[in-house]
């Protein structure tokens, strides 16, 4: 009896003993083996210069990141020209004189030979300014302006005609109308220095007036004719509403046909 149990312990021993050995050739041989690697990590062509795609080349056609940068330089260059050429044409009419607008004009058309004496008829005045075109006339003195006393005033005499003792008025239209016309008055038997507006009550402009300050005043005043005199006091013309009028619609034209030329891409 005794040794059928030596014998049993003996062999759950043995078999203790072969699993310990089973167990200690599983572990070496686990140990012994190559540990597994993870496969190297790609690497990312997301910044790979290397595997980056060659730089859009400009084609013939204009097609390309060169080709959008190009263009927006030259929008750029474009508004920035401009926008100064906007803003000279606005320092221009700012700066452009009463005398540079009269150069502006044929002699004949400035006004200063489109004259009569205090003496005329009124009818004589308004034939003058239908004749001409016009609807005012600058009155002077025929006996200041005729130097030599010949009874004939010459070109050379007018232009020597000083405002402050040559000039006596001027008469328009409005004045033929409200002291004529409407009181009923013989327009031949009626002199011009009866319904002419005196002198003293002009505003007055000089050559080196800008245009614009003449425009201020003219339409402060409700005026459309403006006397205007020479750095002698001399009369350089007779300045019109309708001239100013004129060379602010020409400078905004010119800027109009700008933008349009700008917006259909010709500028």
């Amino acid at each position: 009896m005794m040794l059928h149990r030596s014998s049993d312990t003996i062999r759950r021993m043995a078999s203790a003993v072969a699993a310990r050995r089973t167990m200690i050739l599983s572990s070496s041989a686990m140990s012994a083996a190559p540990t597994p690697t993870a496969p190297p990590p790609q690497k990312s062509t997301l910044f790979n210069v290397t595997q980056m795609p060659a730089p859009l080349k400009l084609s013939p056609s204009g097609h390309g990141l060169s080709a959008v940068i190009a263009s927006k330089q030259l929008a750029r260059e474009q508004a920035r020209d401009l926008r100064a050429d906007t803003e000279a044409l606005a320092l221009g009419i700012e700066r452009v004189t009463v005398g540079d607008l009269l150069l502006t004009k044929k002699y004949e058309q400035r006004g200063a030979w489109l004259w009569v004496d205090t003496d005329a008829s009124a009818f004589t005045a308004v034939k003058e300014m239908t004749n001409a075109n016009v609807g005012a006339l600058l009155v002077m003195k025929q006996s200041v302006l005729d130097v030599n006393k010949d009874g004939v005033v010459s070109d050379q005499e007018l232009k020597q005609g000083r405002w402050d003792d040559a000039v006596a008025g001027i008469v328009s239209e409005r004045d033929y109308l409200k002291k004529i016309v409407t009181k009923r008055k013989d327009a031949a038997a009626t002199t011009v220095g009866q319904i002419m507006t005196k002198k003293s009550d002009i505003t007055i402009a000089s050559v080196d007036m800008p245009v614009l300050e003449a425009m201020q005043l003219m339409s402060e005043g409700r005026i459309r004719h403006m006397p205007v005199i020479n750095h002698d006091r001399t009369m350089a013309g007779m300045l019109c509403l309708g001239d100013i009028t004129r060379m602010v619609l020409d400078e905004h034209r010119k800027e109009v046909h700008r933008l349009r030329g700008y917006v259909a891409g010709g500028y």
